[in-house]
């Protein structure tokens, strides 16, 4: 473990045990942690899996399909402990009773459900609904987002579309796999009242591994999307006085964005600083676009907050806390939570999290997401973002209250390089 992930894992063993009252006790011996414990075992101690039920949410039990766990090749090792934190993030089972999805215990599995490290699930936004309502006749209650642009929709426990956006033009094509009745599904408040102990556990872990550094200054990049928010939110339980929201502003933002913060960062109280990257200038000096295979953008972005942290790193000690998520891109699965830096060290609190944790955590905190969502955006960004797909620019190109951006002319030639008539 130490040779892929570092000082990420602190690995123990069963000290010998063999009965199953053993193994339990050697486990209890963790029963403080509030991070994720990953029990793997091999077919010889399979029965392991029996005290599955009778330990929290953060304890993931997992069979490594050889005979003892020793046996198994070590590449394959850091397979099964991606798997094991994947099988943690997609946890959902759905709770008829409650007409809800649960996180934790028991619930009806979710049909055609997979886990993948990559993979990440979230409840869809109004906006969201009412768009796939109208234009394709589904009203989906959970989203499964899989591989380059494909998603499972779900209603309740069944699958009911697949839908595939792509990176150009504004198609968005929808497989219905089901044209059974509506589901009712139960609001927000009632999904944090039933999944309640596993987001205290979640918001335990975060803060306390926050806690554990000693620092200056806390600098938390905003971007006003729902996992720097929520990261945000952690920082300020953790840390306190000494976090500085940081939000970059490219000149490209949605306007709804920069009002959001504004009046967050009012709510909660805390000074927020902007800084200034020249992605906008940049592009209208005549800059190709960004694109997925050259993201400059994102270089003048890191630039700005590195440039400030540089500055407070002459007079203090800076921890730079980002609302990295494992399930986002290869690059931050692979990623460890904790970097060192010359000027900083960087930290990732929620990177074990899955959407629907961030989701469930910012209503838990009664706190408003960025009305972006809220239109049917699955993400937040500026508007010529190479992340952006069909999806998005779809409802920029119908929604009237984004009228403002397809009257941009950086938005124009955005479009005609993607292929969408404006």
């Amino acid at each position: 473990m130490k040779r892929f992930v570092g000082g990420e894992a602190k690995v123990d063993s069963l000290k010998g045990a063999r009965e199953l009252s053993d193994v339990e006790r050697q486990l209890r011996k963790h029963a403080d942690f509030k991070g994720l414990v990953i029990v793997m075992f091999g077919l010889e101690n399979s029965d392991v899996h029996e005290l599955s039920t009778r330990f929290p949410a953060n304890y993931v039990f997992y069979l490594v399909p050889r005979s003892k766990v020793r046996n198994e090749r070590p590449h394959r090792i850091l397979q099964h402990y991606l798997k094991a934190k994947a099988i943690f993030r997609l946890n959902v089972k759905w709770d008829s009773e409650n007409s809800a999805y649960v996180l934790s215990g028991r619930g009806k599995n979710l049909e055609g459900w997979h886990v993948n490290p990559r993979y990440d699930v979230y409840m869809p936004t109004k906006g969201m609904v009412e768009r796939l309502t109208s234009s394709y006749g589904i009203r989906p209650t959970l989203v499964l987002k899989k591989l380059t642009g494909n998603y499972s929709l779900y209603s309740g426990a069944r699958l009911i579309a697949d839908m595939a956006l792509s990176e150009k033009g504004s198609c968005v094509r929808v497989d219905k796999r089901s044209s059974s009745e509506e589901v009712y599904i139960a609001d927000l408040d009632h999904h944090v009242s039933l999944n309640k102990d596993l987001l205290e556990l979640l918001e335990a872990a975060s803060v306390g591994y926050l806690s554990s550094f000693d620092a200056d200054y806390v600098v938390v990049p905003w971007s006003g999307g729902k996992d720097s928010t929520a990261t945000l939110i952690l920082s300020l339980k953790a840390l306190g006085r000494k976090v500085i929201p940081v939000f970059v502003d490219t000149g490209l933002e949605f306007k709804e964005t920069l009002e959001y913060v504004d009046d967050l960062a009012c709510q909660l109280g805390v000074s927020l600083l902007k800084l200034k990257a020249p992605i906008k200038e940049a592009v209208e000096s005549g800059r190709e676009l960004p694109t997925n295979k050259n993201r400059w953008c994102t270089h003048l972005k890191v630039k700005a907050t590195q440039d400030y942290i540089r500055q407070l790193s002459k007079t203090g000690r800076v921890l730079m806390v980002v609302g990295d998520r494992e399930a986002e891109s290869p690059s931050r699965l692979s990623r460890p939570a904790t970097i060192e830096h010359e000027d900083c060290v960087e930290v990732a609190p929620i990177k074990l999290w899955s959407a629907i944790h961030v989701q469930l955590y910012l209503a838990s905190r009664k706190v408003p997401l960025n009305p972006v969502y809220d239109y049917g955006f699955f993400r937040v960004g500026c508007y010529i973002c190479p992340a952006l797909r069909s999806w998005e620019i779809s409802l920029i190109l119908r929604d009237e209250r984004l009228e403002y951006i397809k009257e941009s002319p950086l938005f124009k030639v955005f479009a005609k390089e993607r292929d969408v008539p404006t």
